[in-house]
């Protein structure tokens, strides 16, 4: 039932997300490691970083614990404040009991690249963190 629940808020999310601009604020950083400020109460922090030559790595911690569902990691070549940007789903995690959550991005081009992530609440609501910005610079 609660995966089912997931897949139907996931879905929803989906939809939802191609009319709705990003959320937050938008950071500038190095090409080596930007910490975005939490202004939303759920999120502990969210960083991102530059992996190597060929990735991005996204940390967040989250503080509401059994009230998620799960987690939608996203990023954007665009300007993250243009309510019309294309943001990509890069990652879809679930809920787990641990403090903080990671993935990498392994298909990053030059550029600045915004990410973003969304948790998925049990009661169908959605807190979405504020917007952190890498600069990649050619290989």
């Amino acid at each position: 039932m609660k995966t089912n629940l997931l897949l139907a808020l996931l879905g929803l999310f989906f939809i939802s997300s191609g009319f709705v601009g990003g959320a937050g604020t938008t950071g500038t950083g190095g090409d080596q490691y930007h910490q975005a400020s939490t202004a939303n109460g759920n999120f502990d922090f969210f960083r991102t970083h530059r992996q190597g030559r060929s990735g991005a790595t996204a940390t967040w911690g989250f503080s509401s614990g059994s009230a998620v569902l799960g987690f939608v990691l996203e990023k954007t070549y665009e300007d993250p404040a243009d309510p019309y940007a294309n943001w990509e789903t890069i990652a879809v995690l679930p809920y787990s009991a641990t403090k903080s959550y990671k993935h990498t991005d392994s298909n990053v081009f030059p550029g600045y690249i915004s990410y973003k992530v969304t948790a998925m609440m049990t009661n169908g609501a959605s807190v979405t963190s504020v917007v952190s910005t890498l600069h990649i610079v050619s290989h």
